[in-house]
């Protein structure tokens, strides 16, 4: 490993594992690159049938987190939760998706519980126009997911569309209403651009090299995300799984208070909003 990572954590906010994709080849890739942990969210799998559909889904989330830990040094997190997309394919199955992702959201919610997994997600709104029935019934699920996570104190991820400052503000108003901090709400996918804003949300943004060239030059307090999806079909998808810790060894060659951007964005904020001490 590195000699740079010596000092930190070096933690990956959203990977997605597949037991048909490249799964431990994919982590020991991310492992040799310097990363420490990371937090796997559950991928969709629309060729399971929808009933009993995140029973399946949750329990391999976690099953695929327990090899991950068992056969290399990672540490992961497990984020579960009804993806916005399921929305149509429940609809599409003649169901009720407010009824079913409610059903999804307990079921996680319980899991959470029982110290199974750590945080709900990546719930929200789908990234492209849909009807306004369908957006106001995804942000009746978010407000349900908030107060879940108040209940069990753990954080939500967010899969949304692009965000601006007043649905920014928007989401913050949700949680507080909720009763659950802001902060423990996560923006996946969030734009660097976003942090001028100084909103209570959590940003996750993707590790390519503008993106942490942007972000630290308006402030230190972000995570960072790969959302590789570990497909064999399309490797190196959304960007490659050894993209974080590439990353922290650019800021280590570029910035000379490294350490504290390394403290802040691997171990002090993602150690807050996901209730954990074993990142460090």
């Amino acid at each position: 490993m590195p000699d740079v990572f010596s000092l930190s954590a070096v933690f990956d906010d959203h990977m997605h594992l597949r037991k048909d994709g490249f799964l431990m080849e994919a982590v020991h890739k991310f492992e040799s690159a310097g990363g420490t942990a990371f937090n796997l969210v559950n991928l969709p799998d629309y060729s399971l049938p929808p009933v009993g559909y995140y029973n399946s889904i949750f329990s391999e989330t976690i099953r695929l987190a327990d090899i991950v830990m068992k056969e290399s040094s990672i540490f992961s997190l497990v984020t579960i939760g009804p993806y916005p997309l399921d929305y149509f394919y429940f609809e599409k199955a003649g169901m009720d998706p407010v009824d079913e992702m409610t059903k999804g959201i307990d079921l996680a919610s319980k899991l959470i519980e029982g110290g199974m997994a750590n945080a709900i997600g990546e719930i929200g709104r789908p990234h492209f126009p849909v009807p306004d029935n369908v957006v106001g019934d995804c942000n009746s699920m978010i407000r349900y997911a908030m107060e879940k996570a108040k209940d069990v104190n753990c954080a939500v991820v967010l899969h949304t569309e692009d965000l601006d400052k007043e649905s920014l503000m928007q989401l913050e108003e949700m949680a507080y209403r909720s009763g659950m901090e802001s902060s423990r709400l996560v923006k996946h996918h969030e734009k660097p651009e976003n942090l001028v804003w100084n909103s209570g949300v959590t940003a996750s943004i993707l590790a390519s090299r503008r993106n942490v060239h942007e972000a630290l030059g308006i402030c230190k307090s972000f995570m960072l995300e790969t959302d590789y999806v570990d497909d064999r079909n399309k490797p190196d998808k959304v960007i490659p799984a050894d993209s974080v810790p590439k990353r922290a060894m650019m800021i280590k060659a570029e910035y000379e208070n490294w350490e504290e951007i390394f403290y802040n964005i691997f171990i002090n904020l993602p150690s807050k909003v996901y209730g954990t001490d074993k990142l460090a």
